[in-house]
């Protein structure tokens, strides 16, 4: 792996009947309407992704769109919930790409066209 990349594994859930590279009506890209697992390779430079893989395909991410972060139950034992997204146009369509900060893993949490 080059300096400056970053990925999580690729682990891969079972598809069913969808095809290649959809993701179900609602948008979520992994099976039963979860986020799928994906790997992400990070440019640390532009501190940013640059790529991702899903579905065995690698997607390169032209621009991001939008980022924000989701940080809440901090005061609670349980429930901790620390996560960065960025929204990206890869390919000529629109994800949203989330990285969770506690378990460090990347997943796939929408495909919105």
């Amino acid at each position: 792996m080059s300096r400056g990349e970053a990925t999580s594994s690729d682990k891969r859930g079972g598809g069913g009947a969808r095809s290649r590279g959809r993701a179900g009506p609602d948008g979520k890209p992994g099976p039963n309407g979860e986020a799928a697992p994906i790997a992400v390779s990070w440019d640390e430079r532009q501190r940013r992704p640059v790529t991702f893989v899903w579905r065995r395909r690698r997607y390169r991410i032209e621009r991001v769109l939008e980022t924000w972060v989701l940080e809440t139950g901090w005061w609670k034992d349980d429930g901790h919930v620390s996560r960065s997204y960025w929204r990206v146009r890869a390919e000529g369509r629109v994800f949203d790409l989330r990285y969770d900060r506690l378990s460090k893993a990347w997943a796939l949490e929408r495909v919105l066209n």
